[in-house]
Formats: C-alpha cells, structure tokens, sequence
C-alpha cells in the first residue's frame, strides 16, 4: 500500500538529519586530512586572480603558479622573521620600564581604593541595620572562677589558670620499617638527543601540513580546469547547467568576499599605522614615539582575516606597549581610542556593505558558523569559517533536498513581502505590518505596492476565513488595518511624489532641459471630467479592493467612486445613474469571486447596455477567458487581474486626450466614453 504523503515527508527529513549527523562525524574525524584540503582549497581562490594576470602576460601556466606560490611563502617568511626580531628587541627594553609598570600599576590601585572603601562601608551599614534575632531572656550568670589558692568544697585547692598555651609539640618523624617503606620515586634525565626528538615531532606535525598545503596549492592552480570538470561530472548527473552556476557562484563569491577582506585588512593596517604614529608623536616624544609602528599595523592587517578573535590579540600587543613604555596615560587612552573608533567605524559600516553582497550570508550565519566551525577544526575553522559556509549556502541554493541550508544562512529574505505582512496581522502587530508596506513603497510604485502585496494578503485572510482557519477577531483587524495603510501609503506616496517633482523641476533648471517624468502613467487634463464607479461585488474585502483603485483613479485625474459594500446590489445601480458614471468598474476577491462579480455585471448590463465595464477578479489564478465567459458574454467587458492592468485597460478606454463630456442634469442615462 502507498505511503500518504506526511510519512514520506518524516522519512525524507529523517534521511536528510542522519546524513547531516554522518557529515558532521566524518568532518571531524577526518579533519587531519580535510584541513590541508580546506586551506589549500582557500589559498587557490586567492592567489588564482594572480596566476591568471600572470598568464594573460604570456609567462605560462607553471612558471606563473611557482612565481606566485613562492613569493606568497617568501612574504610569510619575510613578515615571520620580522615579527620575531621585533619581539625580541622589544623583550629586552621591557626590563628598563620595571619601576614604571610598577608605579602604573601602584597608581591604578590607589584610584580604586576609595570605591573598594565606598563598597565596605555599604556593606558595614547594611549588616549593622539588620534586625536582631536573640532571645529576649536573661542572660545566665557568670561562672565563678575561683580564686588563686583557694579550694572547692569537698575538691582539691584549684591550681591557677595557664596565662599561655603550651608549645605545639614537633612532629614525629616517621620510622621507616618493612611493613612502612620509605617511597621512593625514579627520576630519568632526559638526553640531549630525546630533547631534540621531541622537539623534533612537535615540529614535524606543522611543517608536515605546510608542505601538504603548499603542494596541493601548486597543483590545484596548474589543473583547475581538469579539477572544475571532474566536480561537474561528479556532482553534475545530467544538471550540467546547475552544477556550471553552482560552482560558478561558489568561486566569486569566495573570491569576492576574499579580495573585499584583504582591501579592508590593508586600509585598516594603514589606518593603525598612521594613528600609532600620530599618536607617538604628540603623547609620546619623550620617549622618542611608538615603537615598531609597522610591526603592529602589520600583524592587525593580517590577523582581522581570522574573524572576531584576531583582532583583540593583533591590538593586544600595541595597547600593552603604550602602557608599559610611556610615561603618563596620553598614549595609552590614545591608543585605546584609536581601536575603538576603527572597529566601530570598520565593523558598523564598512564591513556590512562591502561583506553583505560577497558572501550571501546574515550577519547570525556568519557569527553561527564561527563558533560551530571552531567547534569542529579549532582556529583553523575559524579562519575557515566565512568560504566554507559559502559554500553551504551555494549548494542549498541549488539543490532543493538541502534548501534548508539557503534558508538560515542565506541572507534574502525567507518570506515574501504578502507572507510578511498578513503573519503580522495573524500576530495583531498593526506597526510591523504597516513598516513592511512603507519598506515596500520605498522602492517600487504605489499599484505595485497594492497588486504585490495588499492584494494577495487581503485574499490569503480570505480564503483563510472562509476555511475556517482564523476567527472573526482577526478577520474585523485585518480588514481595518488595511483601511489605515491604504490611506497612509496614499499620503505617503503624494509627498514621495511631491518630493521627485521638486526634484525634477530642479534638475530640469541646471540642466536647461524637460522635467523628468514623474510616473509613466499620464494625468488626465484639468477640464476632463471622467467620473468612475467602483463596484464591491460582495462583501467588505470587495470595497477595500474598490478602496484601492479609486484612490489610484484620483491620482490620475479621474472622478473616482468606492461604494460601501453594505449597499444593496439594486442601489447599486441606481448610484451609476446618480453619479452618471462613465465607467464601472466591479472589484472581486477570491474565493467567490467569480459568482458575485457575475450576479452584479447582469444586473449592471440589463439596465445600462453600452455601459463600458472594467471587473477586476483580484489575483486569480485560474483560466481567465473561461472566467470572462462565466461572468458576461459582452465582448465590451475587460476582465484584469491586478490593479495595474485595470489602469492600463481604463487609459485604453478614455484616452487622456480626449475630453469627455459631462452629462447634463436632465440625463438620467450615464454617457459611455470611446
């Protein structure tokens, strides 16, 4: 018997977790052989960029891959021996600043004392207000001591009490016998030659990777075209497009996000380098400026590329030494300032725009991935952790059975801007929901605010409704919520619209040329007059749709009328009549759309034939010709979807061009424009 599909569903998720979890164990077990991999793999996307210059200038591929590798290792080499040399230069001029780190320090304490005496005071006045909780009896009497020569009755004369304790008495020294052997432990002095060994192994393991690395490097830029096929045909299975954009996105995104990384770690050594400069200058010329400037600026540049840990230790070093070195604490607040203001400046607003668009990925999904990819390879997977995560967010983007991966760690929005904000309202959050609409107005026009996300909203609460899946409380909050953001958005976009106007005559001075256009859509002249009628086919979502486009009409310079959806469907009709209506237009929101826009058109074209009729049938997703046919058989009818394109269809039918005649008073028949 087939299985439904809730069952396949848990089996699939139970697959995909016990993979995860199989994964997991094999990244961790067999890291001493992934990690050489991973940095090689990570190196190769920096320095390809290089090789590839390198062969564009006819070097060749081999002479171009070694050039580049050992200039790369040269530089390591360079900057390691620098490092150490300064170090220990530094190691031997701390000895000189003894009594001064001394004083510093004697000085920092006595600062802190009074707040230490301000805390003891607190506590003194603390326990001595605190209620007594002894017994209220008498005390008992004294015991009579006797005096000196005395004697008890019927007792021994009492000798008199000891002014001191007797001496403690030595501690016996154990007597070692048979049954109690002295323990005895064998103390084996290592040579000079097993000294060396193990110094040796520990040595062994890093360099051991190194080469590993290095060489893999080397042969993964000289056959990345037969590497980048074999993972094609290997992943590929007959989705050779997909696995080509995979790999594709993979590579600039790392690559991208590595060359944004090293042009921020460069600016920030330079910054570093001139601030520790400056600040050696003014704070410190006594003791003739900050030493080894370069050093430090240096080590920042290159420890920032290990997230959120390389920092703190790369600033360790500088903020030590201008507490140690300098005489005073100008230097020392002046350099705490000059990392405090970089990292705020770099991490608040340098860092997000230029990292955001590389890498693909939240600002939680970089910070979640620091801490499990350091969970998993140790440092190593925290300089790893940003272009391994790419890589995750890649493959579940294009492979739908781990979209779950794209999904928390990507950073487009999860949700659709109608999902968004109809949970807000499910939630009673009128704000949220409103901000998601202003997000939303900000980039795109009014209409397709309400065709993109009122609209569907509206019919989600519907359907839901009529289902029985949300009560009549939330059903009243959603239908009000969206009355007040119809009329905010609508002020909203006047004043955006009064704004680019401004802006356009403007531009349209310096330039000596024709105001840009504000909107694609003409505006009907001052002295044309087309009254429209807008039409609820049911019930209060009907209106709040009819709400929606009449305030658009009048935007353009149309007469436009929403009708409550109280009103009869007779009094509808007498209301075209009243308001000598040019045009109609029946508005309909899913589920049963369809049968009450066609009660209404009936109704509408057996009193008023050539009346010109626009029914919008709001986000259906059927067949529109046969809903046409279903609701009238007149070919005059335009059937539209989305508000746009019932604008569209009421600019077809009265051109802004043509002024439309104004019925007189005597007439009772509205007049139908051509």
């Amino acid at each position: 018997m087939a299985r439904n599909s809730a069952e396949i569903t848990k089996t699939s998720r139970f697959i995909i977790l016990a993979s995860t979890c199989v994964v997991v164990a094999a990244l961790y077990f067999a890291q001493e052989v992934l990690i050489p991999l991973a940095l090689a793999l990570l190196l190769s996307f920096l320095l390809g960029p290089i090789v590839v210059r390198l062969e564009r200038l006819k070097l060749g591929r081999t002479a171009s891959v070694l050039l580049v590798v050992l200039s790369f290792l040269g530089v390591l080499l360079v900057i390691g021996w620098v490092v150490k040399t300064q170090f220990v230069a530094i190691a031997e001029q701390l000895p000189k600043y003894r009594e001064d780190i001394r004083h510093k320090l004697d000085r920092f304490q006595r600062s802190t004392n009074p707040l230490e005496k301000s805390f003891k005071e607190f506590e003194k006045v603390t326990a001595t207000s605190q209620p007594t909780t002894a017994p209220t009896t008498l005390p008992a009497a004294a015991p009579v001591v006797p005096l000196e020569g005395t004697r008890r009755p019927g007792g021994p004369r009492s000798l008199p009490p000891s002014s001191t304790p007797p001496p403690p008495s030595p501690p016996a020294t154990p007597e070692w016998t048979t049954q109690n052997p002295m323990p005895v432990r064998n103390i084996q002095m290592s040579s000079a030659v097993e000294e060396a060994w193990n110094w040796l192994k520990r040595l062994l393991g890093p360099l051991a990777t190194t080469v590993l690395v290095v060489v893999l490097v080397i042969f993964m830029l000289i056959a990345r075209e037969d590497l980048r096929d074999r993972l094609i045909r290997l992943m590929g299975h007959g989705r050779l497009n997909l696995t080509t954009q995979a790999l594709d996105e993979a590579a600039t995104r790392i690559t991208s996000y590595l060359f944004a990384q090293a042009m921020v770690n460069t600016a920030y050594g330079i910054c570093v380098a001139i601030g520790l400069w400056l600040i050696g200058r003014f704070f410190g010329r006594e003791e003739g400026g900050f030493p080894s400037v370069l050093l430090w600026a240096l080590l920042c540049a290159l420890l920032r590329f290990v997230p959120y840990v390389g920092i703190w230790i790369a600033m360790a070093f500088p903020v030590l030494l201008s507490f140690a070195l300098f005489k005073g604490s100008g230097v020392f607040i002046g350099t705490i300032i000059l990392f405090t203001a970089l990292e705020v400046v770099v991490g608040q607003f340098v860092e997000p725009y230029l990292y955001g668009s590389s890498t693909g990925m939240s600002p939680l999904a970089v910070l979640v991935s620091a801490v499990f990819w350091t969970w998993l390879w140790g440092p190593v997977g925290l300089l790893l952790s940003t272009p391994l995560t790419v890589c995750l967010v890649v493959v579940g983007k294009y492979v739908p059975s781990l979209q779950f991966l794209d999904i928390m760690l990507g950073d487009e929005p999860v949700l659709e801007p109608p999902v968004r904000i109809y949970q807000r309202l499910l939630s009673l959050d009128a704000e949220e929901a409103a901000e998601v609409g202003r997000e939303y107005l900000k980039e795109h026009p009014l209409e397709e605010v309400y065709d993109h996300v009122l609209l569907p909203a509206l019919s989600m609460a519907e359907r839901d409704f009529k289902q029985g899946q949300i009560d009549e409380e939330r059903h009243n909050f959603v239908h009000q919520t969206l009355r007040e953001l119809i009329e905010e958005l609508g002020d909203e976009s006047d004043a955006e619209a009064a704004r680019h106007a401004a802006r356009s005559a403007e531009h349209a001075a310096k330039e000596q040329s024709a105001p840009m256009p504000i909107s694609r859509r003409a505006v009907l002249p001052r002295d044309c007059t087309i009254n429209v009628l807008c039409l609820p086919a049911k019930d209060e979502a009907d209106e709040i749709s009819c709400i929606m486009l009449a305030q658009l009409l009048e935007k353009h310079g149309y007469r436009a009328t929403a009708v409550p959806a109280a009103s009869l469907a007779a009094e509808m009709v007498e209301m075209v009549s009243e308001k000598k209506a040019n045009l109609v237009c029946v508005s309909a929101m899913p589920p049963a759309a369809v049968a009450h826009a066609r009660y209404l058109c009936k109704r509408l074209h057996a009193r008023f034939p050539d009346l010109q009729m626009v029914v919008g049938l709001w986000t259906l997703r059927g067949d529109r010709e046969k809903a046409r046919q279903r609701i009238t058989c007149v070919d005059s009818v335009r059937l539209c979807i989305t508000l746009t394109e019932a604008l569209d269809q009421i600019e077809q039918m009265v051109p802004s061009t043509v002024v439309a005649p104004t019925p007189s008073d005597n007439e009772s028949e509205p007049v139908a424009v051509r």
